[in-house]
């Protein structure tokens, strides 16, 4: 018995010792990051976490981590603690809008529209899922429209230089049809734009020269 009260009282130690040490590397922590030394900051709550031992994770600690590792340039460490905060529930719209952020700077177009999409299906009260992507189908609308106006204008430049006969030319007329898909396919992106911002007098104008487009060729 005295042996296993000996184990028991043993183990009991270690995890106060352990305890004791994590709050020391936490405190740390925030003093690095108070300072803005990022990655001293991270280098401690990194140590802090590997003596956590059995107690509830602190979320807010890890929420600095990615916080510091975003400062630090670390990305990919910065999407995983991000990421750990936004499954958890721990400032859920914060961490899944900064996780698009970084996919972002890493130009990831697909990682980065998905979570987009994910926060404003998730928050759609937030205003910055909800301008990011208004913004993203505004700029899809311009690609439409301005590739429908460079094929237009190609089409009457090669009419001006003798290349087409006149606008009864079948490779002319194939030039049209391809513009006028452009300035079709424009509209609906300019559509949600509206929908997503409807003081957006940008997007209603271009959306209209679209249209006037469609009508003419």
């Amino acid at each position: 018995m005295k042996r296993i009260a000996f184990i028991l009282l043993f183990c009991l130690s270690l995890g106060s010792i352990s305890a004791q040490e994590s709050a020391k590397l936490y405190n740390a922590g925030n003093d690095a990051l108070k300072a803005k030394d990022y990655a001293k900051a991270l280098e401690n709550y990194e140590k802090a976490q590997a003596v956590w031992g059995t107690a509830p994770q602190d979320y807010a600690m890890l929420y600095n981590c990615a916080i510091c590792a975003f400062q630090t340039k670390d990305y990919d460490k910065a999407i995983k603690y991000f990421d750990l905060c936004y499954t958890n529930n721990f400032k859920p719209e914060d961490a899944l809008y900064n996780k698009s952020i970084l996919y972002k700077i890493q130009k990831n177009n697909e990682a980065w529209l998905k979570t987009i999409n994910e926060g404003f299906a998730k928050f759609p009260q937030n205003a910055k899922f909800k301008v990011d992507l208004s913004k993203t189908f505004f700029a899809e609308g311009v690609s439409h429209y301005n590739s429908g106006n460079t094929i237009l204008k190609g089409a009457v430049d090669k009419i001006n230089a003798k290349k087409y006969k006149d606008a009864n030319d079948p490779g002319y007329k194939a030039e049209v049809a391809k513009a006028k898909k452009e300035f079709a396919d424009a509209i609906p992106s300019f559509d949600k734009t509206i929908e997503l911002n409807p003081a957006d007098d940008k997007a209603k104008e271009i959306k209209a020269a679209c249209e006037k487009q469609v009508k003419a060729l």
